[in-house]
């Protein structure tokens, strides 16, 4: 899955949104660049985030940080701040060119995001499927779960394998472990 730019603005994500997400490998690729936008405070991250999910997940409010009325609820909004809290670089390592090497640099040249899906992953026929995602920071990819809404949008369902912890850049790496 290639996205040619990465968006900067909410207006540029949701015609990315509108275009990608009609698989379920383009509603993760969204998810993704959210939760990099979140990572790096972004003023539209939250925002992406609220748009990317399952309405079924999300909670109404009119609180700072809704999006037309909607918020993530407080359990999952804390464990994604968290999660990425200690290790910002973690949406980074599903871009493909990022590495721990060369401390998860997105390449300038766009998204691109390695996806696949196995036997057990469900079928896109059912409105529901698990998406594997090519991290860097671990040996294997790391699955969300996506359903379709009924505007025909693929959105995230379930991710908390997405924010879990990943090797750390080499920046931060000691000296005995390089």
């Amino acid at each position: 899955m290639k996205i040619e730019k990465i968006p900067q603005s909410l207006e540029e994500f949701i015609a990315l949104r509108d275009m990608v997400a009609r698989t379920p490998e383009g509603g993760l690729a969204c998810f993704i660049v959210a939760l990099h936008h979140f990572s790096t405070g972004h003023a539209d991250g939250l925002s992406m985030m609220i748009i990317c999910r399952d309405i079924n997940d999300l909670s109404q409010s009119n609180t700072p940080g809704n999006y037309k009325g909607y918020i993530l609820r407080n359990s999952e909004l804390q464990l994604t701040k968290m999660q990425i809290g200690k290790q910002k670089y973690i949406p980074a390592a599903y871009f493909v060119g990022s590495t721990p090497d060369n401390n998860y640099t997105i390449p300038a040249s766009g998204a691109e995001f390695q996806m696949s899906t196995n036997a057990y992953s469900g079928d896109i026929a059912s409105g529901r499927i698990k998406i594997y995602v090519t991290c860097s920071g671990t040996a294997t990819p790391r699955p969300a779960t996506m359903v379709i809404n009924d505007k025909g949008i693929w959105k995230v369902k379930e991710y908390s394998s997405l924010i879990t912890g990943i090797m750390a850049p080499k920046s931060e790496m000691r000296q005995d472990d390089l």
